[in-house]
């Protein structure tokens, strides 16, 4: 019978294997916080847009006026140049004919003032610029709103809130003039001479003989 050999464990204090660190390079470290500068940019670019829209995406007007559409026919800083509230005032603007027939806009203010534009077709011209196109009067002060609707025959009519601008800066030369009053003027008419007592008198009678 054998028996089975026993061996003692004895009990040797362990010993830890070394640790070896690794230290990355920088070139690694910048590769790592790449990602994570463009994902925290764009969380950020994200909630700029969710409080300010993106600018070109709203329509907006960059001169003083306003623009009107009439389906060919399109209307671009429209202003009226006026001096006072109640007297006549001048329109400015851009017209643009996109059309191949000529078109006849009508604007029509408050009170009953009223002016007419002739565009001819495929033309952009510049209301006043060589012509004036005048309101007879205008219901508001310069730096306010009038009412203007704008007609055409295909188009139809737009009500438009068009801003009153002074006769100044780029709109100086666009100063409305008064209506010319019914009378002959001042300068116009000749002074009528007065006859004088050697003008007047009788002929003189013939000697007798």
């Amino acid at each position: 019978m054998q028996r089975a050999r026993v061996r003692a464990v004895v009990t040797v204090p362990g010993t830890l294997s070394p640790v070896m660190r690794r230290t990355p390079s920088p070139a690694r470290v910048a590769r790592r916080l790449v990602p994570l500068a463009a994902a925290a940019a764009a969380l950020g670019l994200g909630g700029c847009q969710l409080t300010n829209p993106i600018q070109t995406n709203q329509p907006y007007t960059p001169a003083d006026g306003v623009a009107v559409d009439l389906s060919q026919v399109q209307i671009r800083d429209l202003v009226v140049v006026a001096d006072k509230k109640g007297g006549p005032g001048t329109l400015s603007g851009s017209v643009v004919n996109r059309g191949g027939q000529q078109v006849s806009i009508n604007f029509a203010g408050e009170g009953g003032a009223s002016a007419d534009v002739q565009v001819p077709a495929y033309t952009t011209e510049r209301m006043s610029g060589s012509q004036p196109v005048s309101l007879s009067t205008v219901n508001a002060e310069p730096g306010g709103v009038t009412t203007l609707q704008v007609t055409t025959q295909g188009a139809g009519t737009n009500i438009v809130q068009v801003p009153v601008v002074a006769a100044q800066g780029y709109y100086q030369t666009l100063a409305p003039t008064s209506a010319p009053t019914s009378g002959p003027s001042s300068s116009s008419s000749s002074p009528t001479s007065t006859p004088t007592s050697s003008e007047t008198s009788s002929p003189t009678s013939s000697p007798t003989s």
